[in-house]
């Protein structure tokens, strides 16, 4: 659906490039309780969940972005596994939200091109 596309693959490069932002080794104060791998999942289901709610979608295609999503998530956690367990700082979350927000983009356009 969206793995397989130029925006999808631009969109991989976007994380490669701003790796040097999750190799930060000293948090600052008041970093997050939780981790990185409990924001990218949270994020990606909340958006999925949005997508959900937005479109009119037949059983198939939403098991076909539930697959999607999981792909995305394993290409998430291959490329950010050596901090998936750190705690994030303001900015590695608000990278998150703004990535995660960009792969929804993606799922919409090809939802509303393929229908």
């Amino acid at each position: 659906m969206i793995t397989e596309t130029d925006g999808y693959v631009e969109l991989i490069h976007y994380l490669t490039e701003q790796l040097p932002l999750f190799e930060q080794r000293k948090l600052p104060a008041g970093s997050a309780n939780y981790t990185l791998r409990d924001v990218l999942e949270e994020k990606l289901s909340q958006h999925m969940m949005a997508l959900f709610e937005q479109n009119d979608i037949d059983q198939d295609t939403r098991l076909d972005i539930v697959r999607e999503a999981d792909a995305i998530m394993y290409d998430l956690e291959e490329i950010l596994s050596s901090v998936l367990d750190n705690h994030p700082s303001e900015q590695q979350e608000t990278f998150i939200i703004e990535f995660v927000g960009l792969v929804k983009n993606l799922f919409d356009q090809r939802l509303n091109t393929k229908g």
